[in-house]
């Protein structure tokens, strides 16, 4: 069979879905999950609906080939009207369609991307192929005529260097022709407005190093810049009456990069139709819950919060087009929860996530103009990614199409909600993910997996590492300590200079709680963790070593006084990214001794258990020394430990080959030391 042939079949298979035809369900025995199912291509990366509602387009994958396919959902037509053969530009560079959406009903926009091959990441290129690489927008109408490339071939000191011309700024709904797109060259990020008809640009704004975006207004104004550096994101608005590319602007907040994601706890959500104010996801000076706020420029004040919840804390949130209304409010209780300012849709979406069994992520990712067609996006530790589009008026839910098709009648494990109270009272929760087909009263060996951060947080989702492990017969254990991030900042401030302390008694008063409620073997556990949850590993070694039976910390902290001491030569001692570092972790300079009682590398002689190290040599958030000085404390304490360095890598970003190798070489640690899976 031809590779045309092959990925046809699937735009066929998808569009039946579309179209109203019953999948067929299999009773055959499913297999569980396997690494290449976990880690494999998207069969359907993106998909998205026009304004009416009455078209969708998708982008499928199949055999080095993707392709777009819009269907007509009224006249129940679909059409092929593009595809890119991801080796088009020879075997060193893959060549990707991986976003989608519509300007309008007759014009879509989606995004190419040309990246190394792994395997030839250390190769060289030629000129020509490295001016390819990167990410571009192209616009093509709906029946697959008039395609344009957006800012290709277009001379100008802005556009060098800039691998990225797909970052769009915003849509200009008000405009047919034209968006406006971030460009970030050698010189800085600048900003352009482009056409969709000819594909030219022109410059809004000039480079600049020290800026990280801009928001823009309903017509695409830019009225805020955003600069970054030394571990604080700082917000300018520009100055009443002037115009854009002027030089005037004016601070009106600083705030501190969080520790695991480098984002700012101020968060741009849209314009308002009201002059100079706008949309903004922060929790204000004195308040506990982040929450939707409308930002008064002129007054520079946040006033009263338009919406908030009474525990956890926002998350993001949906405006209208116009900037007059609020469609949706969103934040995280154990699942992603979205509250819809229309009691009608908030009733629907509601029975959507019950039908999912409150287990399961529904979001919204797209939506016809009116609201009576919505793009949902569903994934959940028992759900494999899967689009569906619903019908408020009709009451109908179809799937669209699972997002990796190579998951399609595979078993899921399943995943429930576990509440304990530490030793000192707080109330606190997390998750435990058992195995497909485990019986509820087995006793199951168990990692117990603490999240990074540490003001981070787990939830119930598609964890690719935590499905990783359930597949393998190992139950999964994901608790929420004390300074987890989104339930308020008073909980995130209790963690504070408790690192080692009571974070770590925190995972091991709610281990205790599964080991007393007969869920897990007690002579099978280990503890694996990333970053902060690497720390975490190496402390519950270090700490309580009759628990465990291993180790496994994956660019973990191991010296607090040598990190904190990095972090000052990094960022600066007067930079607010350090003064929080003081504030949450402790001093290096005066607190050297206290820090030292709980840095893992200090108290390699009490491990008693075997200790797995991971570490990139790249990595800027978690230095490789921390994971190469703990290797040497362990080594003279004369403990059974193991150092895999990824070279060239970094925090979190690997090559999908590091990726898959670092679990391969897991798993053989954990059936070592704790046995194989049930």
């Amino acid at each position: 069979m031809s590779p045309y042939k092959r990925w046809s079949a699937l735009a066929a298979g998808l569009a039946s879905l579309a179209l109203g035809a019953n999948a067929q369900v299999s009773h055959t025995p499913a297999a569980p999950l396997s690494l290449t199912d976990i880690y494999s291509q998207p069969s359907v990366p993106d998909t998205a609906i026009s304004p009416s509602g009455r078209y969708l387009a998708s982008i499928l994958r199949r055999d080095g080939i993707d392709v777009i396919m819009v269907i007509d959902l009224h006249l129940k037509q679909d059409k092929i009207i593009v595809r890119a053969d991801q080796k088009s530009l020879g075997e060193k560079i893959r060549v990707h369609m991986d976003w989608i959406a519509w300007k309008s009903d007759d014009r879509l926009l989606f995004r190419l991307t040309s990246r190394v091959h792994d395997s030839a990441r250390h190769k060289p290129l030629s000129h020509h192929k490295l001016n390819r690489l990167g990410d571009r927008l192209v616009a093509i109408d709906r029946d697959g005529g008039n395609i344009v490339n957006l800012l290709t071939n277009q001379p100008g000191s802005a556009l060098e260097g800039a691998w990225d011309l797909g970052d769009i700024a915003s849509y200009l709904y008000r405009d047919p022709d034209h968006i406006m797109l971030f460009v970030d060259g050698d010189d800085g990020l600048s900003l352009y407005k482009v056409s969709l008809s000819t594909g030219r640009g022109e410059i809004v704004e000039r480079p600049a190093l020290q800026v990280a975006s801009y928001w823009m207004d309903i017509d695409g104004n830019p009225v805020v810049r955003v600069e970054s550096s030394r571990g604080t994101m700082r917000f300018y608005s520009r100055l009443a009456g002037r115009p854009a590319g002027s030089t005037d602007w004016k601070l009106f907040s600083s705030v501190r990069l969080r520790e695991l994601d480098e984002h700012p706890e101020l968060d741009a959500v849209a314009p308002s139709s009201e002059h100079n104010k706008y949309y903004v996801v922060t929790r204000p000076t004195g308040a506990d819950r982040s929450g939707l706020y409308l930002y008064d420029f002129d007054g520079e004040a946040f006033g009263a919060p338009l919406y908030e919840h009474p525990r956890y804390d926002l998350d993001s949130a949906t405006i209208s087009r116009d900037g007059k209304r609020v469609i949706q409010y969103c934040y995280v209780a154990h699942v992603t929860t979205c509250e819809f300012a229309d009691p009608v849709t908030n009733a629907h979406m509601a029975s959507i996530r019950k039908h999912f069994k409150d287990t399961a992520n529904v979001q919204v990712i797209d939506a016809s103009q009116d609201s009576s067609a919505l793009l949902l996006y569903v994934e959940g530790p028992s759900d494999a990614p899967a689009y569906y589009y619903y019908r408020p008026a009709q009451r109908k839910l179809d799937r669209l199409g699972l997002k990796y098709s190579s998951m399609a009648g595979k078993a899921m494990p399943t995943a429930s909600v576990v509440e304990w109270k530490a030793r000192d009272g707080v109330a606190l929760s997390g998750y435990l993910t058992r195995p497909p087909g485990a019986p509820d009263n087995a006793r199951l060996p168990l990692v117990v997996y603490p999240h990074g951060g540490p003001e981070a947080r787990d939830q119930l989702e598609f964890n690719a590492r935590v499905q990783f492990f359930a597949s393998r017969g190992y139950a999964v254990f994901q608790p929420n300590f004390r300074g987890s991030s989104g339930y308020g900042r008073a909980f995130a401030e209790s963690g504070w200079r408790e690192r080692g302390r009571k974070q770590q008694d925190d995972v091991t008063d709610g281990l205790k709680a599964l080991i007393a409620a007969g869920s897990v073997d007690p002579a099978r556990v280990c503890i694996v963790g990333i970053s902060f949850g690497g720390y975490t590993a190496l402390m519950g070694a270090a700490a309580t070593p009759e628990l465990y039976r291993c180790a496994v910390s994956i660019a973990g902290v191991s010296d607090l006084v040598r990190f904190t001491e990095w972090r000052r030569e990094q960022w600066g001692l007067d930079s607010l990214g350090y003064k929080y570092t003081l504030r949450a972790i402790g001093d290096p300079k005066t607190e050297a001794a206290w820090l030292n009682e709980v840095s893992p590398a200090q108290l390699a002689d009490g491990i008693k258990v075997p200790i797995l190290l991971v570490h990139g040599t790249d990595d800027t958030v978690v230095p490789y020394e921390q994971g190469r000085y703990m290797k040497t404390r362990l080594e003279r304490a004369d403990r059974n430990t193991r150092l895999i360095t990824l070279r060239d890598e970094g925090h979190s970003s690997w090559k999908l080959e590091t990726r898959m190798s670092v679990l391969q070489d897991i798993d053989a640690f954990l059936r070592e030391h704790i046995g194989p899976g049930n």
